[in-house]
């Protein structure tokens, strides 16, 4: 018996080959990645879709990006403007379209339209009215960690949604997603409530929502040298659904053990992607308490 099956693995073994598998048809999308927020400019990176077997590397990310497009935001009043290629060190590709004249308003809509050789892609968003944000504080958990709070009023009348970004001082280049960073009524259910803003890394160019860290703190939390700047923005329901789906895409990607059985959310017409307003307020933070 032992020897037949040996025989058996053997001849298995022995009729397997190496199996290629090739994408055919596939066509290329426009990915948009934009948003404005109350007080500042519009951001727009652009890059085209690649198909799902292709190798990422730095090279094969910065082929994609798309810097001959022409991307232009309107207002509900009308305004509307073309936006200008910047260059920005702290993105991958380092490009990104800004505006110059127009910056958020609460209350506004804005439509964005890019064309880029045969192809238009367009999208809309608000930005809503602001969180009542009634503080954001640290809290000391050792001697060499802290955790920060934020406590939003909630509106009971009105179906809102939330979201948290943060910028570590001397660690961070950029704003990025804070650790769950999206919440909605049900988590709220329009009172006061004080929620943990989690610590993430800043994202790689391969990593959306990267929570992995080099630093010996827990995964949540911050040094309690660290200096941090906090936003919580409220988002209108259409820019909570792409931010939380394609928060969603992710942890599914992560976790050999989950499948969704749906495309990732996007209000991109023609292309796929988030066009996003937020209404933000902005917090500074860190221990005010002294290490003995």
């Amino acid at each position: 018996m032992r020897i037949a099956v040996i025989l058996i693995l053997t001849l298995l073994l022995a009729c397997s080959k190496d199996i290629e598998l090739e994408q055919v048809n596939y066509e290329p999308k426009i990915v948009v990645d934009g948003w404005i927020e109350n007080g500042r400019t519009a951001n727009v990176l652009l890059t085209m879709s690649s198909p799902f077997l292709t190798d990422y590397d730095s090279a094969s990310i910065r082929n994609t990006f798309l810097n001959y497009a022409k991307v232009t935001i309107t207002t509900g009043k009308g305004e509307s403007e073309v936006l200008t290629l910047t260059r920005q060190k702290e993105f991958f590709p380092p490009f990104v379209y800004k505006s110059i004249a127009i910056k958020g308003e609460v209350g506004e809509t804005y439509t964005l339209e890019v064309v880029y050789r045969d192809k238009i892609v367009e999208a809309a968003t608000s930005i809503p009215t602001l969180p009542d944000v009634r503080e954001v504080v640290t809290e000391p958990v050792s001697d060499t960690s802290m955790v920060i709070f934020a406590t939003v009023n909630d509106d009971a009348l009105n179906e809102n949604y939330y979201y948290s970004q943060i910028f570590t001082w001397h660690y961070d280049t950029r704003f990025h997603p804070s650790d769950n960073p999206l919440k909605n009524d049900r988590f709220f259910n329009g009172q006061m409530h004080t929620f943990q803003v989690k610590r993430s890394d800043q994202p790689d160019p391969l990593n959306i929502y990267n929570i992995n860290s080099d630093r010996n703190i827990m995964a949540d939390e911050f040094a309690i040298t660290d200096t941090v700047s906090v936003k919580i923005s409220q988002l209108d329901k259409e820019a909570y659904e792409v931010l939380n789906g394609i928060y969603i895409d992710h942890l599914s990607q992560s976790s050999p053990f989950t499948f969704v059985d749906q495309k990732t959310h996007t209000n991109i017409k023609g292309g796929i992607g988030r066009w996003t307003g937020m209404a933000t307020r902005q917090f500074l933070v860190y221990n005010k308490k002294p290490r003995n």
